[in-house]
């Protein structure tokens, strides 16, 4: 009955009937059945037709369809199944367990094919609507404590012993016995262990171990967008994910925060491992009760305030989770201002499945895909501004053989241009921007990143005039 309540649907998704009747099912059965239904759809061929499955199967499959559905997920683009594999994460975003939350978020940070990434973005955004809220605010939400309490520790206990481990400043894992005696990693269960108990305490802490892997990329991933797209949060959003939250505590103490408003930068200060707040000088700083709070970035600082912010974290001998202050800035040269075109990489020579890898890797997509599966720009869209970087082209299939040349960037209103299959829309002139009209952080950012995109290349040729215009 409650398969029949999925397969009827017109459009696939969550389905409140089917709910009903799951609610006074045994919760470990229905899962397993829903997993094998899952397991036979996909021997059969894993007809698009009958896709619902997947819905069926992350809604009632619990905890063990997850790691099933982000293996299909993986391998169906790479057999040209983009689309029931875009299906399948709409559906992962439905599962409802943290783990299964956060494979979505981080596809929709980071996904080699488009189509299934712009699908994790989608269902983010869904659930997020659901809930009244922001996507990113949704990510900011389910972002786990892996089981660490305030002070950043959890103990497994194994029956007749017990361990205390520590999450460090390092994100790194520190274990110590009853004696206080440092371990080098939790031991496995021993003759004197009560076996069930210290079996369930040592499957625990591997799965700890596997999730803070998957949390600490996907943060620092966020993180950097964060510093790039001049993220805020207000004071009180700001203490709930990083005072409150033990993993997130971690990252916060590594880092230099600003206080904002609307004119820009007010102050700077450091959240300190003890809960306390720093200046610069290392007085005590006011933390506000209201306002905004975001990354501070070092296009922001005089460089007497930067350096008196890197002496304190050398002082205290802290490693910052992402690179902040000593993070490269770019400027706009005074033959630059008046020109629509940045011509810094115009002319580096490449491998395109290099150059594709990398600035995906980094929030840009594929520009339109021409006659012959043939692309030749590369594009990212942010809520104020876009840019794009255009190049000699490559096809799709053929990048791994293919040299390419970089031609100019250029900066432009977002929304104003059509990308897609056959479209061969392209920047009008009233709707480009002069570097100078740029925000100084965002063109230090776009450099920053094609900097590290571009880094593998090693020659240049000479551009023709007619692409640098």
């Amino acid at each position: 009955a409650i398969a029949l309540c999925y397969a009827d649907m017109y459009i696939p998704g969550a389905n409140k009937q089917a709910m009903i009747l799951a609610e006074n099912l045994n919760e470990s059965e229905l899962a397993t059945y829903s997993s094998e239904l899952f397991d036979k759809w996909l021997g059969s061929g894993a007809e698009a037709k009958k896709k619902w499955v997947l819905y069926f199967a992350s809604i009632h499959g619990g905890d063990i369809i997850v790691p099933k559905l982000v293996h299909q997920i993986n391998e169906w683009p790479k057999m040209a199944r983009g689309a029931i594999a875009s299906e399948a994460v709409k559906a992962l975003a439905l599962n409802g367990s943290q783990t299964a939350l956060l494979t979505v978020d981080g596809i929709s940070r980071k996904f080699k094919f488009k189509q299934v990434k712009s699908a994790a973005g989608e269902a983010l955004e869904y659930a997020a609507k659901e809930l009244g809220i922001s996507k990113e605010e949704l990510s900011d939400k389910i972002v786990p404590d892996l089981g660490f309490d305030k002070e950043a520790k959890q103990t497994f206990n194994y029956g007749e012993r017990s361990f205390v481990v520590y999450l460090t400043p390092s994100l790194e894992l520190e274990v110590f016995d009853e004696n206080g005696k440092k371990l080098k990693n939790l031991p496995a269960p021993g003759k004197k262990d009560n076996p069930e108990v210290a079996a369930a305490a040592y499957e625990s802490y591997k799965l700890m171990k596997k999730q803070m892997k998957t949390v600490i990329t996907n943060q620092k991933q966020r993180l950097e967008m964060a510093l790039s797209s001049e993220r805020q949060w207000t004071v009180k959003k700001w203490k709930e994910l990083f005072v409150n939250n033990p993993v997130m505590h971690q990252f916060a103490i590594s880092l230099i925060w600003g206080v904002y408003n609307q004119d820009g930068l007010t102050d700077t200060f450091r959240y300190m491992e003890d809960g306390s707040f720093n200046t610069k000088d290392e007085d005590e700083f006011e933390f506000p009760e209201e306002g905004n709070i975001g990354l501070v970035h070092p296009i922001e600082l005089d460089d007497e305030t930067k350096e008196q912010w890197k002496e304190q974290l050398s002082d205290y001998e802290v490693t910052q989770a992402i690179d902040q202050l000593e993070r490269t800035v770019y400027g706009i040269t005074e033959e630059e201002k008046e020109k629509t075109v940045l011509t810094k990489f115009a002319g580096k020579l490449m491998n395109a499945m290099s150059l594709s890898g990398k600035l995906q890797a980094l929030g840009w997509y594929r520009g339109s895909i021409l006659d012959g599966g043939g692309y030749e720009t590369f594009y990212k869209e942010d809520a104020q501004i876009a840019v794009e970087l255009n190049f000699s082209g490559t096809s799709i299939g053929l990048e791994l053989e293919d040299e390419i040349t970089i031609y100019g960037v250029r900066f432009y209103k977002p929304g104003t241009v059509q990308h897609g299959s056959y479209v061969y829309d392209t920047i009008k002139q009233e709707n480009l921007y002069t570097l100078e009209q740029v925000n100084p952080r965002y063109f230090s950012e776009i450099v920053y990143q094609l900097e590290k995109a571009t880094a593998s290349s090693t020659e240049s040729v000479e551009v023709p005039e007619k692409y640098l215009i």
